[in-house]
């Protein structure tokens, strides 16, 4: 039988596959998925966030937005407090290309909410927040 720690990243697991292979069924990579994603809806973001958000490292996160740039899918301007800093925003072509891969998957997403009903979906939010926050505490000793 399973512990509760096998279950959790066996389940964890299942989630980032699916993710990654409904990316795989768009013919894009999983790294893209997240940060068009990550992206979307938007002004600007730094790409420190994008890791922040995604959990991407920083030469992951580079390599998307230099590629999404030669493909005319962002810009990228100096930072507001940090000019070192790169804001990235996506282009019109890429607001087009963004809504083409990511409006579908938040729909699935959100047929599935529905189907979960928002208490539950409240509850696994607030359990997730719960563990990311006490991992972190935890973390913080160890470091």
């Amino acid at each position: 039988m399973p512990t509760d720690m096998q279950k959790f990243w066996g389940i964890w697991g299942q989630a980032n596959g699916l993710y990654s292979s409904w990316a795989a069924s768009k013919n894009i990579n999983y790294y893209l998925l997240l940060v068009l994603y990550t992206l979307e809806g938007q002004k600007a973001m730094t790409q420190k966030k994008i890791c922040i958000c995604t959990g991407l490292t920083k030469q992951t996160v580079n390599s998307v937005i230099r590629s999404l740039k030669e493909d005319g899918y962002v810009d990228l301007a100096p930072g507001i407090e940090d000019r070192r800093e790169k804001q990235v925003t996506l282009t019109d072509k890429g607001i087009a290309y963004s809504n083409e891969l990511v409006t579908p998957l938040r729909e699935l997403e959100h047929r599935v909410f529905q189907v979960m009903g928002s208490d539950r979906v409240q509850q696994m939010a607030d359990n997730i927040a719960l563990f990311n926050t006490l991992l972190e505490k935890e973390m913080g000793k160890d470091m």
